[in-house]
């Protein structure tokens, strides 16, 4: 069976399996690789004014570290990590907060989204109030 699937709608469905497999099932890395693809394709969707790129724009400005370093060495490491090896240059284990990497790019995702076209995903809503309650909790239990 067949199915005409455009990019945006493809991105959508993937941060919506992206916040069920965090929230419901606690596995961060398949959301970060499935929130990253979409975070990726809304990203390139909205150029310039895409949450990655504005957040590398005011990390490069105001620490001023490079372009890469920002890109690649903090904000897409867990991700581009999860997704690909080259064993010559990147080593076999590493470590990384995978909860606070799965909320991140779970939010720059939709982020993007709301700037595309104004919505969120199903599961939009319901992650953004898993979020208020994880606030509210550490704030509590301090």
């Amino acid at each position: 069976m067949t199915h005409i699937v455009s990019k945006i709608e493809a991105a959508s469905h993937q941060l919506d399996w992206a916040i069920r497999l965090l929230i419901d099932y606690g596995v961060p890395i398949p959301a970060i690789t499935l929130a990253g693809a979409a975070e990726e394709i809304l990203g390139k969707a909205l150029g310039d004014i895409s949450a990655h790129e504005r957040l590398v724009q005011t990390i490069t400005e105001s620490h001023d570290l490079g372009r890469e370093v920002v890109s690649q060495q903090h904000l897409n490491k867990a991700r581009n990590w999860l997704k690909h090896w080259t064993p010559s240059k990147e080593p076999e284990y590493e470590t990384f907060d995978l909860l606070n990497e799965a909320i991140q790019v779970i939010a720059r995702g939709l982020s993007n989204l709301l700037k595309y076209n104004q919505s969120l995903p199903s599961e939009g809503p319901r992650f953004i109030r898993w979020i208020e309650n994880m606030k509210d909790y550490k704030e509590s239990s301090h």
